[in-house]
This record gives structure tokens, C-alpha cells and sequence, in this order.
């Protein structure tokens, strides 16, 4: 896996996200074409199923790593659940595992935050919140960011 994604510097203002437990981003959520864009790639990634969220808020769509794939412990939220994306009115933010260097880099370009349990020093650097893609080309660097959890979960990077 290459050392960093280089992700381009989000545009504008950071988003306002609470600072309390549900984690979630208040403003700027992308329009919902572009959320079902995002729902639709998630769940065509490889060995991938869509499920309801085990750790979530009610509503947030889970991806979960099929039985039987080799993977990486430590990229899991709960269960093979290794991202999950919110519901409305938080549409289409999501909580992602990912390495600490990536987390690092989403933070700096700010694509996301690190979840709050992370900010109170109750779990490790890694769990982030992706911002919601506010269009097509945001939507793909988010893909980017997913695509380094699919590879931090699973050891193997997407097919291009």
C-alpha cells in the first residue's frame, strides 16, 4: 500500500459536527444523487455485504466483510463491520477504520475528523468520520479514503 493517498485539500469551510456521542456532522451533507452514488459503489466492492450498522445510529447502512475473507482485526469497528454510513439528516457522513497515517492525512486535507471516542482518548488514532461528498468529484475522493479501509480491512487493495 503506498504511504499516503495525497488527497487534495477539501474545498471551504470545515463542516459543524457534534462533540458528543452520536458522532455526526451537522452541516454540508451532499445532496442525496450523490449519497445514492456513494451507497451504490460501497456495496458493489468485493466481498462486501450491505447490513444494518451494529455500532450505529438506526438507519446507518454497514459494510461488512464476508465471512471466510483473510483480514486485518484491528480494522474493525464491531462484528466485520468495518465502515457505515449515516442516514438522513446526517446524510451520507460515515465512521471508517483506517491506518493511523491515513486517519493523519484525512484530518490535515479535511475530508474528516477523528471520531470523538478518538479526540477523548478512548480509542486509538484510525476511526474517522469521511465528510459527506457535496458532489461528483468529492465523491471521489471519498471513494479513495474507502478504498484504503477496503485495503487496511482487508490486505488487498481494489481492483482498478
Amino acid at each position: 500500500m503506498p504511504s499516503k493517498m495525497n488527497l487534495p485539500r477539501r474545498s471551504g469551510p470545515k463542516p459543524e459536527t457534534t462533540n458528543s456521542l452520536p458522532h455526526s456532522q451537522v452541516t454540508q451533507h451532499g445532496p442525496d444523487a450523490v449519497i445514492e452514488k456513494l451507497h451504490a459503489w460501497c456495496f458493489s466492492l468485493p466481498n462486501v455485504d450491505e447490513a444494518d450498522s451494529g455500532i450505529s445510529v438506526p438507519g446507518s447502512r454497514a459494510l461488512v466483510l464476508h465471512d471466510g475473507v483473510d483480514c486485518n482485526q484491528d480494522a474493525f469497528m464491531v462484528g466485520r463491520e468495518f465502515a457505515h454510513i449515516h442516514p438522513h439528516p446526517d446524510n451520507g457522513s460515515m465512521h471508517l477504520q483506517i491506518s493511523a497515517e491515513d486517519a493523519a492525512e484525512v484530518v490535515a486535507t479535511g475530508w474528516g475528523e477523528s471520531h470523538y471516542l478518538v479526540t477523548q482518548g478512548r480509542l486509538p488514532m484510525g476511526l474517522v468520520m469521511v465528510f459527506s461528498p457535496r458532489d461528483d468529484s468529492e465523491l471521489e475522493v471519498v471513494k479513495t479514503i474507502i478504498g484504503r479501509s477496503y485495503a487496511f480491512a482487508t490486505g488487498a487493495s481494489l481492483p482498478t
